[in-house]
């Protein structure tokens, strides 16, 4: 989780700075090329606390050589696409570095030596401690591990990010957007399950568009489908016990009642349901990992 991209076409380099990194706690996702960074950001932009520049590089994969213009380009593009994401620039030319500082002023700019690289690596561990990212993603580890080992498609990884930055938020205006984002991992949980686990949910609890169905012959699969007149013993397997049985009904009810603005009483609620369906998803998301 405490990774950084770095983008130079010199793949013994690449090596070293790689391993001097991890002994430093950082870990290095290294691009050859524009192309390549370009592959990573901004679509993966959460995963990445910076990034690292080789002053002269590659457009793309496949160019021969090194290309003057690679940095101007790199700048422009991190700059449209995502302003003020940390970036520094790295430069093994001694002889114009005091020039380079001079065209790039608001730049970060270090040599290819040993204790300029030192401090590089001061200041991506202070980028790595300070990506809030990667700062959700390290205090919630039991949570993001189902993206790790693929329980979860990475691209709902942003949508659960979103979950957490707005788990204090008391403004009832956003809270609707909340709960969009809330309903959506929800529904993912289930229709992950699905896909790998058929007889935790079946095809028949899935409807026509891909989505769960949230119905009582859902829940009482299960919950083993309890036979009322045996002290409510479970007659199949069950998969849910009634703690965890009660959050997905909460969630689910919840979610549709004041997603659509539907509720009978018009009663609006406060930061402490919504904070509550938030933590409910989060139990949620540890169970299915057993699945």
């Amino acid at each position: 989780m405490n990774s950084i991209i770095l983008v130079d076409d010199d793949n013994k380099f690449i090596g070293n700075f790689t391993n001097d990194a991890y002994a430093a706690g950082i870990t290095v996702a290294p691009k050859n090329s524009l192309d390549g960074l370009k592959r990573l950001l901004p679509a993966q932009v959460h995963k990445y606390a910076a990034v690292v520049l080789d002053i002269k590089g590659l457009l793309t994969d496949d160019q021969a050589k090194e290309d003057a213009s690679f940095i101007a380009s790199a700048l422009r593009y991190l700059d449209s696409t995502i302003p003020g994401f940390p970036r520094f620039i790295l430069t093994g030319d001694e002889s114009e570095f005091e020039t380079l500082k001079k065209y790039y002023k608001e730049e970060k700019l270090f040599l290819k030596k040993p204790d300029h690289q030192a401090q590089l690596l001061q200041a991506l561990q202070y980028c790595v401690q300070n990506a809030e990212p990667l700062r959700i993603k390290r205090e919630n580890p039991e949570v993001f591990d189902a993206f790790t080992v693929g329980l979860l498609p990475a691209n709902k990884e942003q949508t659960l990010l979103n979950i957490f930055r707005n788990a204090e938020n008391s403004d009832p205006a956003k809270f609707r957007g909340i709960i969009g984002d809330v309903r959506e991992i929800h529904e993912e949980i289930y229709k992950s399950i699905n896909s790998r686990n058929k007889a935790v949910i079946p095809d028949q609890f899935i409807n026509g568009n891909g989505s769960p169905t949230f119905i009582t012959a859902l829940y009482r699969h299960l919950e083993g489908n309890l036979d009322r007149n045996n002290n409510y013993n479970p007659t199949t397997q069950p998969y849910q016990d009634s703690t965890i049985s009660s959050l997905t009904k909460l969630i689910h009810s919840a979610c549709s009642e004041y997603f659509h603005g539907s509720s009978k009483t018009g009663y609006p609620i406060n930061r402490y349901t919504v904070k509550s369906l938030i933590n409910g998803l989060m139990e949620l998301i540890i169970w299915s990992k057993q699945y």
